[in-house]
């Protein structure tokens, strides 16, 4: 628990950590013409076809605006954000999506993080770029950071960046529970964590 008494911020991923986008990447696969359970962004830095990779870009756009249009916070998520917004925590977001549908998800909800790092300012996780640029502009060492998420790339990212990992659990990451340095149920155990 000492690390976890040091911690001087929060990132947090976006989707299914913040916010239900209901995104299906199922169905993203499917309109792409792609294998379900393809990693779409790291397939497409190894094709060397610029249109292909532009069309399949295309539809995963698409399946993100229509995502950021129906988000809806994540249980106790809002109240717990805005309890550590009040609290002057640093608070940042680090994800995958594009920056529109990012900042669209953001305004929808009202999201009290004003620095947000997307796909299209660093390598996307799990390359710990994100969170260490996190890092950079707060002047705080990594080490005093934590990484919230609810999957794989956001368990590895923070273990390259050298965050402390919270998973956030669901019925999906039961699988991830031992990769990852803390797990919590509720949103709200943020609260005693940082404090």
């Amino acid at each position: 628990m000492e690390a976890i008494s040091k911690l001087k911020g929060l990132i947090f991923d976006l989707d299914g950590t913040l916010a239900d986008t209901a995104l299906d990447f199922a169905l993203i696969c499917a309109d792409a013409g792609l294998p379900e359970g393809t990693k779409i962004l790291e397939h497409c830095q190894q094709l060397t076809d610029h249109n292909r990779v532009r069309e399949i870009l295309t539809i995963v756009e698409r399946h993100e605006l229509v995502g950021a249009n129906q988000a809806r916070w994540i249980l106790d998520a809002e109240e717990i954000l805005h309890q550590l917004h009040t609290a002057n925590i640093p608070l940042a977001i680090v994800t995958r999506n594009m920056r529109q549908a990012a900042k669209l998800t953001v305004e929808r909800l009202n999201i009290p993080i004003d620095l947000v790092i997307t796909r299209e300012d660093c390598a996307p996780k799990p390359s710990p770029q994100g969170l260490l640029e996190v890092a950079r502009r707060w002047q705080i060492e990594p080490s005093q950071l934590a990484y919230v998420g609810d999957f794989q790339f956001d368990i590895e990212a923070a273990k390259q960046a050298e965050m402390m990992s919270i998973l956030l659990a669901n019925q999906r990451n039961e699988h991830l529970f031992d990769s990852a340095d803390l797990v919590i149920k509720k949103f709200e155990s943020l609260i005693t964590i940082i404090n």
